[in-house]
């Protein structure tokens, strides 16, 4: 797979979907920060662990799920034939 992107996995289309759409948005945010030219203020070791606590089980749901959903609204807005 070099030179090809990232390969993202999922139990199901939405999880992988939304995985990759969400890595997608983390790697556009962190180009934009270091296309700043100065230094990055990051978080203390305190705001990481109690960010990532709040994703552990029975916290988190499966990625996607709620999402789907919209994403194929929106969809549909835009050109409602891939249902044929």
């Amino acid at each position: 797979m070099r030179n090809h992107g990232m390969l993202t996995l999922g139990e199901s289309v939405p999880e992988a979907f939304t995985a990759m759409w969400g890595m997608e948005r983390a790697c556009q945010a962190q180009l934009q920060a270091m296309a700043c030219n100065t230094e990055l203020n990051m978080p203390s070791d305190e705001v990481v662990a109690k960010s990532c606590a709040m994703y552990d089980a029975p916290n988190s749901r499966r990625y996607g799920l709620l999402e789907w959903s919209g994403l194929l609204r929106k969809l549909d807005l835009v050109d409602s034939s891939w249902r044929d």
